[in-house]
């Protein structure tokens, strides 16, 4: 049987304060470390607090037209020129403006990350999550009838040659017969696509825009004041307003003449262009308005033909584009 040998008090002892010093020393340089980051990180959240506070729900004055497009405008500060003028042009171009110059625009988000601040106005932008951006409608196929399937089974199987012949004459009639059924879908399926780009142009009118803040890595920490983000957008946007706790105003439109105002409680009297509507018929449109003016008349690659038409009722003048007969756009405007 084997001796243990006991390890000696004094070597022991020497050997256990070390590794108690050894992690204590350890313990401390883990907190000089994580308690600057700590501090570092929850001034950053109490910063971009003070800027989403500072600006959310107030108004400004809009300098510059912005796409209507939850994409924005970047404007990228570790480069000399901010402002990528090309993007900004195919953006504006791709999408619409949203947001005019010379409008007022409610701040309805400000986010801060790591290397951004998003700047939303009245919405942020269309084609966030939730937002249907498709405008592609896909036509049903007619699949083939049991009675062209008949028939194909039919001619597979006789050997009759003037029966062959009767049932084939059959077959090409039930063809021709679907494929002008799809032909109509087809033609259905673009109107209908050309409608629904409409409707999200319509909304990307209505879905506001943003400025994108962005710097390489992170903030800066001296950006991270409402004086810095406004110096940073005071080329695009007026704040002026902000100082008083009111909206910038616009310049005041040119006086006209004095209008009566309408007689309490009776609603102004309707106008039939106020009746209009997308996928109305040219004849439901003429019954409506009457026998317009054709302004132009042209068929597109895809075999489509366009009109564009004016009409005239009342005091209004609206202007109606129609795909194979169908309206898909239309703009109304005071005579």
């Amino acid at each position: 049987m084997l001796a243990t040998q006991e390890v000696p008090a004094s070597i022991s002892k020497p050997m256990n304060g070390r590794f108690t010093v050894y992690r204590l020393t350890l313990r401390a340089a883990l907190l000089a470390v994580a308690i600057p980051v700590f501090l570092c990180a929850q001034s950053h959240a109490q910063t971009a607090a003070d800027i989403v506070s500072y600006f959310s729900g107030k108004q400004v004055l809009v300098k510059i037209d912005m796409p209507g497009t939850q994409k924005g405008i970047d404007l990228r500060f570790n480069k000399p020129s901010p402002m990528d003028w090309k993007e900004y042009s195919s953006r504006l171009k791709q999408c619409g403006a949203a947001i005019r110059k010379g409008d007022i625009a409610r701040v309805t988000t400000v986010v801060v990350k790591k290397d951004m601040i998003e700047f939303q106005l009245d919405g942020g932008g269309f084609g966030t999550f939730g937002d249907d951006t498709n405008t592609t409608v896909v036509a049903k196929v007619v699949p083939k009838s049991d009675y062209e399937k008949s028939l194909e089974q039919q001619i597979a199987s006789t050997d009759d040659p003037d029966k062959k012949r009767q049932l084939q004459r059959d077959l090409d009639r039930e063809r021709a017969r679907r494929e002008r059924q799809d032909a109509i879908n087809q033609s259905a399926a673009q109107v209908a696509s050309q409608i629904k780009a409409q409707q999200v142009m319509d909304k990307r009118m209505q879905g506001g825009s943003r400025f994108n803040l962005r710097w390489q890595g992170s903030i800066p920490v001296e950006q991270l004041t409402p004086d810095a983000v406004m110096a940073r957008l005071s080329e695009y946007i007026d704040f002026s307003g902000l100082q008083t706790g009111g909206a910038p105003q616009p310049a005041a439109p040119p006086m006209g003449p004095a209008i009566s105002p309408q007689p309490p409680n009776q609603p102004p009297p309707a106008s039939p262009t106020a009746q209009l509507q997308r996928g109305m018929s040219l004849n439901d449109v003429a019954n409506l308005l009457g026998q317009g003016k054709l302004l132009s008349d042209s068929t597109g690659d895809n075999g489509l033909k366009t009109q564009v038409y004016e009409y005239v009722s009342g005091d209004r003048r609206a202007e109606v584009t129609f795909v194979e007969g169908t309206v898909v756009k239309f703009s109304i405007t005071s005579q």
